[in-house]
């Protein structure tokens, strides 16, 4: 009988928070104003396209999606906070490739955070060429100059990066080995100072992402032997591929995702696809990536879910390949 007593009164306890979340269940997603960290400053390519996002899916949702820079340690502060979020559909982040890199290059015992584990994609909306650039009098007029030159006298070649574990370093990891050549790398602490030195000749090339570049390819100040990713970049329609110019399955370029902390329910995650989905395919973004040198590519929470882990294990091979 006391048994029965203790099971009833736990039973009308419980009742109220089953109610409750019932009630927090049916209520339609979002109920309130959801938080888009940017991993980087103001005014930044990242920052631009997040902003591109969160007014028409403000309009859309009829809550707020409000963006908070969260810059710091090369976007390290940002992507630790979205990890450690609440898995809601609350907290969204627009990352790119150091999402994966990161923990790689983490002197902490434990890594702040897991990109599988941490966390589930939402939409993929845009890809980032590279390119390998040297100075416009350079001897190479190609990239098969650029091999017979790394061949012939072992890493006398130079590239320039802006740092040790930047994409553009890690581009000529991948170039090295490929290519199985050696090229001496000349770390900088930012793009800009790698691109100097490129152009005034002191360096041999360097691999950069495209908005930094075009304008000095077009303005005659760098000249361009091959694109890193795998089809030509529309805004360089002659120039070839590293495939096309010899070097067969090279693909090195970055892109910008939308994610989410790992647990957020996937109805949320469909619906905000969806609709980043249909922003992601108008004109006004094509036009946003023109301006900005990047391309538009739109990609699914579900075809993103395979190619994350693609892309963890790309990059953890190529980190280990740079500290070899």
């Amino acid at each position: 009988m006391l048994d029965t007593r203790r099971s009833i009164l736990k039973a009308m306890l419980a009742a109220p928070m089953v109610a409750a979340s019932a009630r927090a269940a049916a209520q339609p997603y979002p109920a309130r104003s959801v938080r888009v960290i940017v991993p980087a400053g103001a005014g930044t390519g990242i920052d631009l396209v997040t902003r591109f996002f969160t007014d028409p899916l403000s309009g859309k949702f009829g809550q707020a999606f409000v963006p908070e820079n969260r810059p710091g340690v090369g976007g390290l502060l940002g992507y630790t906070q979205a990890a450690k979020s609440a898995p809601d559909g609350y907290t969204l982040i627009l990352t790119g490739i150091p999402l994966y890199l990161l923990p790689l290059f983490s002197e902490a015992a434990q890594p702040p955070y897991d990109p599988n584990k941490d966390f589930v994609p939402i939409a993929r909306v845009v890809r980032v060429p590279q390119a390998i650039v040297v100075a416009p009098n350079s001897p190479y007029r190609n990239i098969e100059d650029l091999l017979r030159a790394m061949r012939k006298t072992p890493g006398e070649v130079t590239y320039s990066s802006q740092g040790v574990g930047s994409s553009a370093h890690l581009c000529a990891v991948v170039f090295n080995d490929m290519s199985r050549t050696q090229a001496r790398h000349i770390p900088y602490k930012e793009s800009s100072m790698a691109l100097t030195d490129v152009m005034a000749g002191r360096i041999g090339f360097t691999c950069q992402s495209s908005a930094g570049m075009l304008p000095l390819i077009q303005g005659g100040k760098l000249r361009v032997l091959a694109v890193t990713n795998a089809r030509r970049w529309k805004l360089l329609p002659d120039v070839p591929t590293m495939a096309e110019a010899g070097v067969e399955g090279f693909e090195v370029s970055s892109q910008l995702d939308f994610m989410a902390p790992a647990g957020t329910p996937t109805e949320v995650l469909q619906r905000l696809s969806d609709e980043i989905g249909k922003i992601a395919q108008t004109p006004k973004f094509a036009e946003l990536c023109h301006a900005r040198a990047m391309e538009p590519e739109f990609l699914d929470y579900r075809a993103l879910v395979p190619e994350m882990k693609r892309e963890a294990a790309r990059w953890k091979r190529i980190v280990e390949l740079a500290r070899a």
